[in-house]
């Protein structure tokens, strides 16, 4: 039974994909990009990369004594460009979704970025409007108030992301002639 590839493993195959690079190499994007968010650990990133090796989605290649170059495989890019292409879910975390977004920067067809946007919008949305009607019920009104400003703060947080995805749209939309 296939193992399911964490977020890790998803940033590190696109980064693969994206350029092939030694262990070394993926450690400092994580550690001096926003990319950290994901892990700069060594305990978490060499593990990843050795699952994915057993997985078969990413090679190494000797070059040098103590390094190898690592590649993504052809099932390792399709896996990739699966979950990069895959509809947002209701369920699936901003954080992923975001990483998605920023992988689709150099997927050929953009539209499927543009239909990306607008199931971020839907979801985040759909999001506003439940913890919306739920703060105007008789249990959100019974906390306390710091519990409730802090749960308003998660409102405007998905309100300002669908914002955003409307915003995106449009932008990329006007590039697309």
């Amino acid at each position: 039974m296939p193992v399911a590839i964490t977020t890790l493993g998803y940033a590190l195959l696109g980064l693969i994909r994206a350029e092939p690079r030694t262990g070394y190499a993926l450690r400092m994007v994580f550690e001096t990009t926003p990319m950290g968010s994901y892990s700069s650990s060594p305990g978490s990133i060499y593990p990843a990369l050795k699952g994915l090796e057993k997985q078969g989605l990413i090679t190494a290649e000797a070059a040098g004594k103590r390094k190898s170059v690592l590649h993504i495989t052809p099932e390792g890019r399709r896996q990739f460009e699966t979950w990069l292409t895959a509809p947002m879910g209701a369920e699936e975390g901003i954080d992923t979704a975001l990483l998605r977004f920023a992988f689709l920067n150099d997927y050929p067809d953009r539209q499927v970025t543009l239909d990306f946007l607008t199931a971020f919008n839907t979801v985040m949305a759909g999001r506003a409007a439940g913890l919306k009607g739920w703060l105007a019920g008789d249990e959100a009104k019974a906390m306390p108030l710091q519990a409730r400003l802090a749960v308003l703060h998660g409102l405007r947080s998905l309100e300002a992301s669908a914002q955003w995805a409307s915003e995106a749209y449009v932008e990329l939309k006007g590039e697309v002639k």
